[in-house]
C-alpha cells in the first residue's frame, strides 16, 4: 500500500488531455529542429541536431516524470503548464538556428522551462514522503536554469560550454535521484503510456516527412517517391519493433532498487530510438532532393538506422528478466547492427532508393530475430 505522505497512484490512470496538448507542442520543436537538419545534412548539422534534440527531449522527460508522480491536474498546475508550453514554443522558434542569431531564443526558452519545472516541484512540497526527491529535482533545475540564462550574454564558445554542462546534468539526473526511484515510484501504467504516445507522435512526424519528400520540388520525381515509400516502410517496422516485438509500452512497476535500474535502462533506451527516428525524418527529406548522396550523408543515414536498432534492442533487454537472458536476446541484434555498419563502411550506397532498401532489409532481419526470441 502506498505511503500516506505520497500521492496515490490512481488505478488505470491515462494521459490527460492537457498532457496530449503538451506533447504536441514539443513535437513542433522537434519538427523545427529536424527541418533545419534536413537542410544542413552534414556532420556539423548532425552534431547540432543531436545536441538540440537531447535538450528538448530532456525537458519533456523532466515534465513527464513530474507529472507521473505529482501531477493532480489542478488549476494551478495547468496554469503553470500553459506557461511552460509558451516556453517550448519559444524554444521551437530558436531551434532552427542553434548556432546563429536565434541561439539566445533557444537558451532563454530552456532557462524559462527549467525554472518553471523547479516551481512545479515546489508546488508539491506538501507531500512529505517525496520531499527528498522534490528538493533534488528542484535544485538541479534551478542550477540548469542559471546555466542557460547565464549563457545569453556570452560569446559562442563559452555559451556552448555552459549548455554542455547543463546537458551533462540532464544526462546524470536519473542517477542523482536513483535512491528515490522506488521510494517515490512513477505510475506503472501512466509512464509507459506517455513514452508510447511520444513514440507514436515521432512516428507521425516520420510520416509527415514522407509527404514533405513527395512535395520536395515543383514536380513529383521518382527519387521522391522512393524516399517516401522507403521512409514509410521504415516507420511501419519501427512501430512493430516498439509495440509488438520489444513491447516497450508494458507496465513498469518499480518496487525495489533492481526495478529502478531496469526503469533507467528502459528510459535511456529511448534516447537512441528518438534520435534515430527524428534523424531519419530529416534524412528522408534530404534524400528526396538528391539523385546521389554524399558519403557523409550516407553515414549519417546509416547512423540513424543503427541508432533506432540500438534503441529497440535496449528496450527489449529492459523488458527481459535476468542478465543472461538479456544478453542472449540482445546479442543477435548487436551483431546485425554491427554488420550493417561494417557493410556501409565498405560499400558506397550513393543511390537513396538502394540505401532505403538496404535499411529496410536490416530492419526485417532484426524484427525476425526479435520474434524468434520472444518468450512463448
Amino acid at each position: 500500500m502506498q505511503h500516506a505522505n505520497l500521492p496515490a497512484h490512481a488505478e488505470g490512470r491515462k494521459a490527460t488531455w492537457f498532457e496530449l496538448f503538451f506533447d504536441l507542442v514539443f513535437v513542433v520543436a522537434v519538427a523545427q529542429l529536424a527541418g533545419s537538419f534536413s537542410h544542413h545534412y552534414d556532420w556539423a548539422g548532425a552534431g547540432i541536431f543531436v545536441f538540440g534534440l537531447l535538450v528538448i527531449w530532456w525537458c519533456w522527460l523532466g515534465h513527464t516524470f513530474f507529472a507521473t508522480r505529482l501531477d493532480e491536474d489542478s488549476p494551478g498546475q495547468r496554469g503553470l503548464g500553459l506557461v511552460q508550453i509558451l516556453a517550448v514554443a519559444w524554444m521551437a522558434y530558436g531551434a532552427t538556428d542553434l548556432s546563429g542569431a536565434r541561439a539566445w531564443v533557444f537558451a532563454s526558452g530552456v532557462a524559462a522551462f527549467k525554472l518553471l519545472l523547479a516551481c512545479a516541484y515546489g508546488m508539491g512540497w506538501r507531500w512529505r514522503g517525496a520531499r527528498g526527491l522534490i528538493r533534488t529535482y528542484a535544485a538541479i533545475y534551478v542550477v540548469q536554469a542559471a546555466l542557460w540564462a547565464g549563457s545569453l550574454a556570452l560569446p559562442a564558445t563559452t555559451r556552448w560550454m555552459l549548455w554542455s554542462a547543463a546537458l551533462v546534468l540532464d544526462l546524470g539526473t536519473p542517477w542523482l535521484v536513483a535512491r528515490y526511484t522506488h521510494q517515490v515510484p512513477p505510475h506503472p501504467e501512466h509512464l509507459p503510456e506517455r513514452f508510447g504516445l511520444f513514440t507514436i507522435i515521432l512516428l507521425g512526424e516520420g510520416m509527415a516527412a514522407t509527404v514533405h519528400a513527395l512535395d520536395h520540388g515543383p514536380a513529383l520525381t521518382a527519387r521522391a517517391v522512393f524516399a517516401a515509400l522507403g521512409a514509410a516502410l521504415l516507420n511501419f517496422m519501427v512501430w512493430i519493433g516498439y509495440f509488438d516485438r520489444s513491447r516497450a509500452q508494458r507496465e513498469r512497476d518499480v518496487t525495489d532498487r533492481s526495478a529502478g535500474r531496469d526503469l533507467r535502462l528502459w528510459a535511456y533506451a529511448h534516447v537512441p530510438l528518438y534520435l534515430g527516428l527524428a534523424g531519419l525524418s530529416a534524412g528522408t527529406v534530404h534524400a528526396a532532393g538528391h539523385d546521389v548522396l554524399s558519403r557523409s550523408a550516407q553515414w549519417i543515414f546509416v547512423g540513424g538506422v543503427a541508432s533506432v536498432m540500438l534503441g529497440l534492442t535496449l528496450l527489449g533487454a529492459a523488458s527481459t528478466a535476468g542478465a543472461n537472458l538479456r544478453l542472449r536476446r540482445a546479442g543477435p541484434h548487436v551483431v546485425i547492427a554491427a554488420l550493417f555498419v561494417a557493410a556501409a563502411s565498405i560499400v558506397d550506397i550513393a543511390n537513396p532508393a538502394l540505401l532505403f532498401l538496404a535499411s529496410a532489409g536490416v530492419f526485417v532481419l532484426q524484427l525476425a530475430v526479435a520474434r524468434g526470441g520472444q518468450p512463448r
